[in-house]
């Protein structure tokens, strides 16, 4: 009676995990009680350090329980059914509905040739806001109890992916925590997920579970490859924020789906390879406790947002053929401040961004209301802005606005869009020019402006969009904003960030390294370096100064050692 109905309407079996419902309510009756009996015995235990609850939520549910409380949403959220009807516009396709309760939950599914044509993105978007509004409502159900008698922190482990809005799930935690089994070659993704745990609470972030060395529930893959990346992988999560590393897990389990994933200890109780790195490490963190807890990773001066909304929005509206929002947002945004050694922090879109001198606002259809509000007061302040691409051309309700492109973003950009179009298999007949004799291709969905006060920095040339500015500059009070009309490639968007940067003051923190060397800031005279490449690198700093590991002086030029860890001041 508690496992969930996949959308073939078959219910699961018991035996694999994640096969429960968080809309059953007889599921949560019978989670409330274990909560509370683990709570009664063991919450005043003095080795209770903490709750984790549950374990890498996630998944869905389409049984007849799920349906109804999503009609029971959708009536809240909008009122009438005509209120729905008209604010996504179902006319279109004669899509409207007489009752709440008619209102399916399809699953998303893009149209084209080979797949069939997808439900009404708006309602597509209705069934992902509420399916991670059900697991907001279930982890709160279990914060509430173990507060009643705990005084613990809860945490639990968030996965990769865009599934849910965990910047809503975390505000219900004390501490923001992480399962993360990317391996060495992708330390970059590892690294997103560090900086986006930083900003989210004052309290440092916690890794529950990585691999002490390899990984896999059938197949294994050697994680970090080596001790030593055990050791750089363990110092870089410390370095970025961190003040917990947990490795799944401690002694191989004899039976179930998961006997050959990396442990510590095997099950007949013989030590598993990696104890020395292990060791080392452990050592190294207690020898610096004190000084790291005395120096905390700092806010940073320049956030870029990333937004669980957006991820959804272009699985429902991808635009182009490559428009994994996830991959898109990383490679073309997020890693330009990374390998240009900018220290950064990953925010939600309705954050506080009084805290920020320079704002990154790419692939952001959506803004919400509560952004909006703040951009005109931030940038008259003396705020340094990038919007875009793809930037504030969705409502809140998935649907495109009727009087202006982007809803009155068109006044803090200075312009209005004259034109929008599609470069798709017709790149080649278009310029991005940019001013100064270099030219560069846009890259799939484009907004041409018109600029009112904006000065123009680049302008399309050929194609629909011929002659419209492509990239526009214009000043808001004390601040400036940047609006990036197009997808362009890594040079070019470094550029324009580094405008704003060098405007706002903010320096990086090293420079070199061919993007494999991570440098981090602790407080204001501190930095830590991890090199997470298996090859030699070079950085340089701006000044000297003492390896806190060794006690050896080093810099301004350091050749790096592969795995290399430095802690400087």
């Amino acid at each position: 009676e508690v496992l969930a109905v996949g959308p073939d309407g078959k219910r699961e079996t018991h035996g694999m995990r994640k096969h429960y419902s968080v809309y059953s309510r007889r599921y949560r009756e019978l989670s409330a009680g274990i909560v509370g009996q683990i709570v009664n015995e063991l919450g005043s235990h003095p080795a209770v350090h903490s709750w984790q609850i549950d374990n890498e939520m996630g998944g869905r549910d389409f049984s007849a329980e799920a349906h109804t409380g999503f009609h029971a949403w959708l009536k809240q959220r909008y009122g009438t059914i005509e209120n729905l009807n008209q604010t996504w516009g179902l006319e279109f396709w004669s899509q409207a509905y007489d009752r709440f309760d008619q209102i399916p939950m399809p699953t998303a599914a893009v149209g084209s040739i080979e797949v069939p044509e997808r439900h009404h993105p708006s309602l597509i978007m209705a069934i992902a806001r509420y399916n991670s509004a059900a697991w907001t409502s279930f982890i709160k159900l279990q914060c509430d109890i173990i507060r009643a008698k705990c005084a613990q922190p809860i945490t639990t482990n968030m996965t990769a992916g865009f599934g849910h809005n965990w910047y809503q799930h975390n505000q219900l935690l004390d501490r923001v925590g992480f399962s993360i089994y990317a391996d060495l070659d992708h330390y970059g993704w590892t690294l997103e997920r560090l900086d986006r745990m930083r900003p989210e609470k004052l309290a440092p972030f916690w890794i529950l579970e990585t691999a002490p060395n390899w990984s896999g529930g059938g197949r294994q893959w050697n994680i970090h490859h080596s001790g030593e990346g055990v050791r750089a992988y363990t110092w870089l999560t410390t370095l970025v924020g961190g003040s917990m590393m947990l490795y799944w897990q401690w002694r191989s389990h004899w039976a179930g789906q998961e006997m050959q994933h990396g442990t510590c200890v095997t099950a007949t109780g013989k030590w598993r390879p990696g104890k020395q790195a292990w060791q080392q490490v452990t050592a190294e963190r207690a020898a610096q406790a004190a000084w790291l807890d005395a120096h905390p990773a700092p806010r940073a001066d320049i956030g870029i947002v990333l937004s669980f909304e957006a991820a959804w929005g272009f699985s429902i509206d991808p635009i182009t053929d490559d428009m994994k929002y996830g991959e898109r947002w990383r490679n073309d945004h997020y890693l330009a401040l990374v390998h240009n050694h900018i220290w950064r922090d990953i925010i939600s879109p309705d954050v506080d961004i009084s805290q920020y001198k320079v704002l990154l606002l790419p692939l952001l259809p959506i803004v919400p209301g509560t952004l909006r509000d703040q951009l005109g007061p931030w940038l008259r302040n003396g705020g340094r802005l990038l919007l875009g691409p793809l930037t504030g051309y969705r409502t809140a309700e998935w649907t495109t606005p009727v009087d202006r492109e982007l809803a009155g973003l068109e006044d803090l950009i200075g312009a209005e869009v004259s034109t929008q179009f599609s470069a798709m298999w017709i790149e080649n007949q278009i310029n991005v020019d940019c001013g100064d004799g270099s030219t560069v291709r846009p890259i799939g969905f484009c907004d041409g402006y018109a600029p009112t006060t904006a000065k123009v920095l680049a302008t399309y040339r050929g194609g629909y969009g011929d002659g419209a500015a492509a990239v526009i500059e214009n000043q808001v009070g004390q601040g400036k904003v940047i609006a990036l009309g197009c997808r362009v490639d890594a040079a070019v968007y470094s550029r324009l960030v580094k405008r704003l940067l060098d405007e706002a003051g903010i320096r990086p923190l090293a420079q070199g390294g061919d993007g494999k060397v991570i440098v981090t800031k602790r407080g204001d005279n501190a930095l830590g370096i991890v090199n997470i490449s298996e090859q030699p690198r070079t950085v340089t700093l701006p000044r000297a100064g003492r390896d806190r590991l060794t006690g050896k002086t080093v810099g301004p030029q350091i050749d790096l050692a592969p795995l290399a860890v430095l802690l400087i001041e």
